[in-house]
């Protein structure tokens, strides 16, 4: 993933927008033998097609979706280099400028590798090492969060307050583990290597910028142990997704609480234009409070050298070729990659992620087809008919939750392709080539500054349904956020095996039919259903009826739990809301393919055909451990073996590699 540490609506862009996450998408379903399919619908489906596939050695997997998502990068890449190469052909203020001449910078490595971190994040260090007291080392991290929105030891910015979503309110962060929680504890052979891969790279960082190889060792040897005996106090990677545990509304003025008594609340009003009676969220108090109780007059050294190196990691990528070899080292060990990504491909990938609504705008303007928004609306619109009418029929639920469940559907906003208006911070960003002076690094940052104004100058107005925020136009994914109440299908999922103009109802239904449904099933997974029709976190249900659907919910966790690839055991718990979404997205699918007397057979071979793929075991085992989806041989097979049809399609009977007794199958919309 392409992620940048910024706090701009980190807790609605990170914690609630929830997607398929996708890996792999087809060309077209081939037919499969039924014996083959009642033992392994997915090896039936995909196994030649995924036996004959070659990971890219600078990648971790590869399938057909990233054979798509490929396609978009060289057609993104041919259009940025040629505006690079003729960047005085275009108006300063347009999009094609702007891209053209960040990639400029990007691929200057001569001003990268005699520029470094620049003048202003430098400035920054100084304060850190000169701080006289945890305070005004606080005090330095406010002023850095505020200007650019980097995190070091503390990040906030103003999000969307869910339980009223007219409303935003300040999300507050201390620092976080620059690992995944699961590989902090973790005993086994991998989580003891990727952590000394991690403190290796630490130490590289420090060696880079002064330090001798003893010194920066001992110092992120220490910091790893930090890490460790710090990491029970993170919530699970399912907990992101519970309002229940990430709404946790204090008032500004508890704050230096949680920071060890040394948060300036002075310092933090006038910064966030805040007041101390303002009610702030919280999204981890336990690790809040665990993070404040190392801020102490001892430990101000090992402090200073944490924020010191979060930056050092953050930059590593927009500032030296040194550091950015030692990161995408890091990353290719991890992966399991053969080799790491070049510099050339990581210049073009900055320049796309850091620029996102840009290249956005420009991937549309020249490759959407946009006679595909309306056949894909009408799709939408077959599937949200069929999940009310569901909905209406359910012997479980009672009439009163119905109706406020029905008013979720008819209320819920469909955006496709792109937004029908862009964001108004983009009419602020100029980026300085290199024949002006630029450089990769001050332009990253001012874009942040950039960012971080529109945040504040926009928290007192409400985040519409049809808001696009951190949501990548030519990305091949899609999503759900529950504080809108809205979908999202970018342009770069209406193509290929998701969709194509002529292609069969079938495909159509199988593609990107399973992709809405998914979607909005999220509606009702079990953190969707925790939201109203209007987005915010409201209890709907009646309590009869919550408690019928959290047995279902549970019923869908020990399913999952039984299912296993290569060796490593499925986590249902962690995996529960992508579970439902997938169950529910190709339940509705199946329902509305009967309606129109389609063939099954060809809607489940699609559905099949989207999720084949072929990864690195590194990469296998870093999704199992923190991915919230489970994996895509899983997504086929557990969702499969669940529908009653599926049986009665492939004759599937008891001792079949497929089947399921009934009472465990799964069910709930």
């Amino acid at each position: 993933m392409r992620q940048k540490k910024r706090w701009l609506s980190f807790l609605t862009a990170a914690a609630l927008a929830v997607g398929l996450l996708f890996s792999p998408v087809p060309a077209q379903a081939a037919e499969i033998d039924a014996a083959a399919a009642r033992e392994d619908f997915y090896e039936a489906a995909n196994g030649d097609e995924v036996a004959a596939m070659t990971i890219p050695a600078d990648a971790a997997s590869t399938g057909q979706f990233q054979q798509i998502q490929d396609e978009i990068d060289g057609q993104l890449e041919e259009l940025i280099t040629g505006y690079a190469q003729n960047l005085s052909a275009f108006p300063k203020d347009s999009d094609e400028y702007q891209l053209g001449a960040l990639y400029q910078c990007a691929t200057d490595w001569e001003t990268r590798n005699a520029y470094g971190l620049g003048s202003t994040m430098e400035n920054y260090i100084a304060r850190i090492e000169s701080a006289a007291d945890v305070e005004e080392l606080l005090d330095v991290c406010m002023d850095l969060s505020r200007k650019y929105g980097l995190g070091t030891l503390f990040g906030a910015s103003y999000t969307t307050d869910l339980k009223n979503v007219e409303e935003n309110m300040l999300a507050v962060q201390s620092f976080s583990l620059p690992l995944s929680k699961a590989y902090w504890l973790g005993t086994d052979e991998i989580s003891s290597s990727v952590r000394q891969l991690y403190l290796e790279v630490l130490s590289a960082m420090y060696q880079i910028h002064g330090k001798s190889a003893a010194e920066a060792d001992a110092l992120a040897a220490q910091l790893g142990n930090l890490y460790m005996a710090l990491a029970p106090a993170q919530m699970n990677p399912e907990d992101y997704y519970n309002p229940e545990k990430m709404y946790n509304v204090y008032q500004v003025s508890d704050l230096p609480g949680f920071f060890g008594g040394n948060l300036s609340l002075e310092t933090l009003c006038r910064l966030y234009e805040a007041e101390p009676e303002d009610p702030v969220i919280i999204v981890e108090p336990a690790w809040m409070a665990a993070a404040g109780s190392i801020m102490t007059p001892e430990n101000l050294p090992l402090l200073k050298e944490l924020a010191v190196g979060s930056i050092y990691l953050d930059l590593s990528t927009v500032t030296d070729t040194q550091s950015l070899d030692v990161t995408l080292a890091y990353n290719q060990m991890v992966s399991g990659a053969a080799e790491p990504e070049s510099h050339e491909k990581n210049a073009l990938n900055n320049t796309i992620s850091i620029l996102t609504d840009f290249a956005g705008r420009v991937y549309a303007e020249n490759f959407f087809d946009e006679t595909s928004r309306a056949d894909v609306e009408r799709i939408t619109e077959e599937i949200l008919a069929v999940f009310r009418e569901r909905i209406m029929n359910l012997t479980w639920m009672q009439e009163e939750t119905k109706e406020e469940a029905v008013k979720k559907i008819d209320t819920m906003t469909i955006n496709a392709a792109y937004p029908d208006e862009w964001p108004e911070y983009m009419e602020s960003v100029r980026i300085v080539p290199p024949s002006e002076g630029g450089n990769l690094v001050d332009n990253y940052l001012n874009l942040l500054s950039v960012s971080m104004e529109y945040n504040i100058a926009k928290k007192d107005e409400p985040l519409e349904p049809d808001d696009w925020s951190g949501t990548a136009v030519y990305i091949v994914n899609a999503f759900y956020n529950p504080s809108q109440n809205c979908i999202f299908l970018p342009a770069a999922i209406l193509q290929g095996g998701f969709y194509d103009s002529e292609a069969s109802e079938e495909e159509k239904l199988g593609g990107i039919g399973t992709v809405i449904g998914h979607e909005l099933t999220h509606a009702f997974d079990n953190s969707g259903a925790q939201y109203d029709e209007k987005g915010n976190f409201s209890d709907w249900w009646t309590d009869e009826d919550y408690e019928v659907f959290s047995r279902l919910s549970q019923e869908v966790v020990d399913y999952y739990n039984g299912y296993e690839v290569d060796g490593m055991q499925v986590n249902g718990a962690q995996t529960l809301g992508e579970n439902i979404a997938d169950l529910g997205g190709v339940s509705v699918v199946t329902q509305i393919a009967q309606m129109k007397g389609l063939d099954l057979s060809q809607v489940y071979e699609q559905y099949a055909s989207i999720w084949a793929e072929k990864q690195t075991p590194e990469n296998r085992y870093q999704m199992m451990m923190m991915d919230v989806h489970s994996p895509n041989k899983v997504r086929v097979n557990a969702v499969l073996s669940a529908m009653p049809e599926f049986y009665e399609v492939y004759g599937v009977m008891p001792g079949d590699g497929m089947y399921q007794a009934p009472e465990d199958r799964p069910g709930i919309w």
